[in-house]
């Protein structure tokens, strides 16, 4: 700022010089503009964000209450908080008692910017009582395809299970819904698109 006001007197006592500057400003601003547009696929990027919205009120040692229907997301394997038979079964209320986030990133497939609400996937492991000794998550979709992340890339942070759009909505299944798993922008496994999954059925501890 105190940079600013020293070259705007200077301008001032030289009115061909003020010109001269202001011309340069407005080449310099058009030119920056066509390139941060043109740099990124899509168009540019808003600026990645996450937010609590909801504090959490179903923690890592609570009992994980039964799911009221046919569960959206089941995990398997190195877990401890069972509550159907030897898994952890959660129902989208369930889910989002784990305490919601509200994130602005960009999805590579869609090429664009979205807004989802989840909960980080570090937490949902917490809750569910994923083994300490757990060295990856083991993830299936409603379709089949697979996908692993290691337990260092979770508890790295930023990987979240998203359970809604921004707005709150539910996420549909042929819009990739109930859940599934998106990286903030900076995260180093969601570099890979391919670890992208959607329409998520199981996550298996190992």
């Amino acid at each position: 700022m105190r940079e600013r006001s020293a070259r705007d007197g200077a301008a001032a006592r030289r009115p061909g010089l003020l010109w001269a500057v202001m011309l340069l400003v407005a080449l310099t601003a058009g030119c920056g503009g066509a390139s941060d547009s043109t740099a990124t696929p899509g168009g540019d990027r808003a600026t990645p964000s996450a937010t609590a919205i909801e504090p959490a009120t179903l923690k890592p040692g609570q009992r994980v209450p039964v799911p009221a229907g046919k569960p959206v997301l089941t995990l398997t394997g190195a877990v401890s908080a069972r509550n159907v038979g030897a898994t952890v079964a959660f129902d989208l209320a369930a889910l989002e008692r784990i305490g919601l986030v509200r994130a602005l990133l960009h999805d590579p497939w869609a090429k664009k910017d979205i807004e989802v609400r989840g909960v980080w996937l570090s937490d949902l492991l917490r809750v569910a009582g994923a083994a300490a000794a757990g060295t990856n998550v083991h993830l299936t979709a409603l379709d089949d395809y697979q996908v692993d992340l290691t337990m260092a890339d979770v508890h790295a942070g930023g990987i979240l299970l998203a359970v809604g759009t921004g707005d709150g909505k539910p996420i549909e299944v042929e819009d990739g819904g109930p859940t599934r798993i998106v990286f903030l922008d900076d995260v180093r496994a969601g570099a890979n698109a391919d670890q992208w999954i959607w329409s998520l059925k199981t996550i298996e501890v190992r």
